[in-house]
C-alpha cells in the first residue's frame, strides 16, 4: 500500500480499536438515538464485556451468536468477543425459529445475545441446540433462565485483557449466507480479512476523521459491518446508527446526524425517491451514497442522482470476499452501470468454464483473488473447494471487463435462462423494464416450456395510479431487445418478495409463481 493514504499499524480488530482509541479517544464512535459513545467509552465497555464473557466460560475459537436489531451493544459484543479470540456469529433478524436453530447448531454456538423483541423466536429455537449454554438478552428484562448483557459487564475492570493472544488469521466471524442455493453456509472471515478490506475501501471512499457515516442496513449483513463500522473505525469517523431503516423518518435522521454518506441497496434508493420529508429536509451534509449488494438499474441510478444531486458510488462484493471488491471512484471516471475498478490489493478477472482468464468484453465468471477472500465455509470442505480454486474465489456472477479495466456485472450464473439453446440474462431485460414509465419494480425469471425448455417470464409491480397490460409491456420490450428475449409471460403483482437487506428474493419468487401457475 505504498501510495495509500491509509497506514495499517494493526493486524487484528482489538489492535485497531486500541490504536484508534489513542488517536481519537473523545470523538464519538457511535451515535444512537440520543446516546453518544466515544471511542474511549466503547473500548472500555468492550473490555468489561470481554471479561464478562471470559468469566462465563467463553473461550478462544468458540462462537457466540448475535440475534439482534442494530444497537451499540451489537458492536460492543462483536469486539468484546474478538478481544477474547472468540467468534461473532450474526444471525439474520428475519430468520424464523427453524432457521435460527439451524445456524446456532451448525456454528456450535455456546451462547447467543439477542434483542428482547426476538425472544419468542429465540426461545423456540434454543431448545433444539444442546451445545447452547447461555441466552443473553439486551435491555432490562431477562427471560426465565437467561442472563442480561448488562449483568456480564457489572463490576468488571475496564482495562484490556493481557493474557489473550489474538492473531491476524484467527476467525473473527461466521456469517451465514442467505441460503439461495440450499442451506445457509457459514462464511469464515478472519481479523485480517476485515482489516485489509476495510482499509482498502477507506482508501477510496472520500472520508476523513470526524466524518459521520449513517448505518441503515442491518448489522447481520457484512455491508453494514464493513462499510459502516470498520471503515469509520479505520478513519476515526462516527457511526450514526439506525435500529432499522424507516423511510418515514429517514430524512429526519439525516438532519439530526448530518452524515456525509450512507451505504444502501438499490431497493432502498427506490423507496427514498418517494419517501416523505425529502422536499423539506436539509441534507446538504450528504456528499455521496454507496450502493451495492445487488445490481442497480441505470434508470434508478439516474433518477436518484437527478432528484437529490448526490453522487452514487456503485460497487461490488460478496460476503465471501469480505464485502467490497470493486468500486466506481469518487475522484475520477465513474462509468454508470459498471461496478467500477478493483480495490487495491485485489485481483479481479473474468474466467471461462475451463478456468482460462478471458480478454476484454468477453462474458465469463467474475473471479477474485486477494487477502479479502474468506477462510472457507465452516464444516463444508466440499463447498469451499468448489468456490475457491487455486486461490480464486468464484463468485457465481457473469460479467465482463472493458478496455479501461472497469468491470460490468451481467447476472447470476444460476439465474440465466436457457431458451431453446439461447442464453438469456434476466438483468438485461430488467434494465429495459425499469425504463418503462409505469414500472416500479421488475423481476425476470425462467418459466417452464415444453417447446423451448424455458421461456422468459416478467413479474411487474406498477407505479401507484398507473395501469398497463401484458401487450403494452411486451411491445415496449420488442422495441428495445431481441425477440427471443422478450417476456413470453407477463404478470402483475402487488409486491415482489425481498430479503431483509432489500435484494429481490428470486428463489422465493420462483416458488410463489410456480404455486400461482
Amino acid at each position: 500500500m505504498d501510495d495509500s493514504r491509509i497506514s495499517i499499524n494493526y493486524r487484528t480488530l482489538p489492535e485497531l480499536l486500541a490504536y484508534q482509541d489513542k488517536l481519537t479517544p473523545d470523538l464519538p464512535f457511535i451515535l444512537f438515538g440520543d446516546r453518544r459513545v466515544s471511542y474511549d467509552q466503547f473500548d472500555r465497555a468492550t473490555n468489561r464485556l470481554a471479561r464478562g464473557f471470559k468469566e462465563l466460560g467463553v473461550k478462544k475459537g468458540q462462537v457466540v451468536s448475535i440475534y439482534a436489531l442494530n444497537c451499540p451493544e451489537y458492536v460492543m459484543t462483536w469486539f468484546a468477543l474478538n478481544k477474547l479470540g472468540a467468534i461473532m456469529g450474526p444471525i439474520n433478524a428475519a430468520f424464523k425459529a427453524a432457521e435460527v436453530s439451524y445456524v446456532l447448531a451448525d456454528s456450535e454456538a455456546v451462547a447467543v445475545v439477542a434483542s428482547p423483541e426476538l425472544a419468542e423466536t429465540l426461545e423456540a429455537a434454543a431448545g433444539q441446540c444442546p451445545l447452547l449454554k447461555e441466552r443473553i438478552y439486551l435491555g432490562d428484562e431477562a427471560v426465565s433462565g437467561s442472563l442480561l448483557l448488562n449483568q456480564l459487564m457489572e463490576g468488571k475492570a475496564d482495562t484490556a485483557l493481557t493474557d489473550e493472544l489474538v492473531e491476524p488469521g484467527d476467525i473473527a466471524s461466521f456469517i451465514y449466507t442467505s441460503g439461495t442455493t440450499g442451506r445457509p453456509k457459514g462464511v469464515q472471515l478472519s481479523h485480517w480479512n476485515y482489516i485489509i478490506d476495510a482499509a482498502n475501501a477507506a482508501d477510496v471512499f472520500p472520508l476523513f476523521t470526524g466524518d459521520v457515516i449513517m448505518m441503515i442496513l442491518p448489522l447481520f449483513h457484512v455491508n453494514a459491518q464493513l462499510a459502516t463500522v470498520m471503515v469509520p473505525l479505520i478513519i476515526g469517523g462516527t457511526v450514526a446508527m439506525l435500529q432499522t431503516f424507516n423511510p418515514a423518518s429517514f430524512w429526519e435522521a439525516v438532519e439530526k446526524y448530518r452524515p456525509v454518506t450512507f451505504s444502501a441497496v438499490p431497493t432502498i434508493l427506490a423507496i427514498l425517491l418517494d419517501a416523505p420529508g425529502a422536499d423539506s429536509a436539509d441534507y446538504r451534509s450528504l456528499r455521496y451514497v454507496i450502493c451495492g449488494a445487488a445490481p442497480l438499474p441505470v434508470s434508478l441510478f439516474n433518477q436518484f442522482e437527478e432528484k437529490f444531486g448526490l453522487h452514487i458510488l456503485e460497487g461490488y462484493g460478496l460476503t465471501e470476499g469480505t464485502c467490497v471488491s470493486s468500486l466506481n471512484p469518487y475522484y475520477g471516471v465513474r462509468k454508470i452501470g459498471s461496478i467500477g475498478l478493483p480495490l487495491r490489493g485485489q485481483q479481479m478477472v473474468i474466467m471461462n468454464d475451463q478456468g482460462k482468464i478471458l480478454e476484454t468484453d468477453q462474458y465469463g465468471e467474475i473471479c477474485i483473488k486477494g487477502p479479502n477472500v474468506m477462510q472457507g465455509y465452516y464444516k463444508n470442505e466440499k463447498a469451499t473447494a468448489e468456490t475457491i480454486l487455486d486461490g480464486w474465489l468464484h463468485t457465481g456472477d457473469v460479467g465482463h471487463v472493458d478496455d479501461d479495466g472497469y468491470f460490468w456485472i451481467v447476472d447470476r450464473i444460476k439465474e440465466m435462462i436457457i431458451r431453446g439453446g439461447e442464453n438469456i440474462y434476466p438483468r438485461e431485460i430488467e434494465e429495459v423494464l425499469y425504463r418503462h414509465p409505469k414500472v416500479a419494480e421488475a423481476a425476470v425469471i425462467g418459466h417452464p416450456s415444453e417447446k423451448y425448455g424455458e421461456i422468459v417470464k416478467a413479474v411487474i409491480v406498477l407505479k401507484p395510479g398507473t395501469e398497463a397490460n401484458e401487450d403494452e409491456i411486451r411491445d415496449y420490450c420488442k422495441a428495445n431487445i431481441a425477440g427471443f428475449k422478450v417476456p413470453a409471460v407477463v404478470v402483475f403483482r402487488e409486491q415482489i418478495p425481498k430479503t431483509q437487506t432489500g435484494k429481490i428474493a428470486k428463489k422465493i419468487l420462483k416458488q410463489q409463481e410456480e404455486e400461482l401457475g
